[in-house]
């Protein structure tokens, strides 16, 4: 019986590691993406004024309003566009501006996202090696993998915290840069409920585990 279950286990872990490496291909064809959150940072600009450029911005509503005729469309078609994200360049000599705290916090917080998604992801694999050798030994709920499980789940939440705060630090500082004109952007502070739902699911799973964990140990000491 147990070898059966070790066989499926194979297979799942076989199915899972093959939708990994097709979604790899996908993304680093840019067939699929992962969301766009605005993002600081610098690109190569020849001229010495240039500060950052902030990504991703969502148009406000007068922007977004502003239509943009699409020129040499089809006979009898008339289109015409909508500015719902724009990326924006800053130029200024200006040592306040560019040395903004913002932008200082931002980095970091930019660090640690990339920081737990890195230890989610190596987390993940030694959470699978974890759960088939404990499946081969016969323990359902080993304690390391319980462990793992609420860890994951923790990194899942900070991570979208930091996400999220980091977007909105982004918004603030461009709709400061950007007010009064037509390109001023929407600020206004967004959590993801979907990543903080999903770390909240697996720190509450890490938890059911431990209960039955203790059940299956009172069981055996009963038997």
């Amino acid at each position: 019986m147990r070898t059966n279950y070790i066989k499926h286990i194979r297979i799942v872990y076989s199915l899972f590691a093959g939708i990994l490496l097709i979604c790899c291909g996908l993304f680093f064809s840019n067939i699929i993406t992962s969301e766009d959150t605005p993002q600081v940072g610098g690109i190569a600009k020849h001229n010495s004024d240039y500060a950052f450029t902030i990504t991703n911005l969502n148009a406000g509503v007068p922007l977004y309003n502003n239509e943009h005729p699409i020129e040499n469309t089809p006979a009898g078609i008339k289109a015409h566009a909508h500015i719902s994200q724009f990326d924006m360049d800053f130029y200024t000599r200006d040592e306040a501006t560019r040395n903004d705290a913002r932008i200082g916090w931002i980095i970091a917080l930019q660090a640690v996202q990339i920081i737990c998604f890195t230890a989610i992801i190596v987390l993940v694999i030694i959470t699978l090696i974890t759960f088939y050798r404990s499946a081969k030994q016969g323990h359902v709920f080993p304690e390391k993998k319980i462990s793992l499980l609420l860890i994951i789940g923790i990194l899942l939440v900070v991570s979208s915290l930091c996400t999220d705060t980091s977007t909105y630090l982004e918004r603030t500082l461009a709709l400061e840069l950007l007010r009064d004109t037509a390109w001023m952007p929407e600020a206004h502070y967004t959590i993801h409920f979907t990543r903080i739902f999903f770390g909240l699911t697996l720190i509450f799973l890490s938890q059911i585990f431990r209960i039955g964990r203790e059940l299956q140990e009172d069981q055996e000491l009963t038997i």
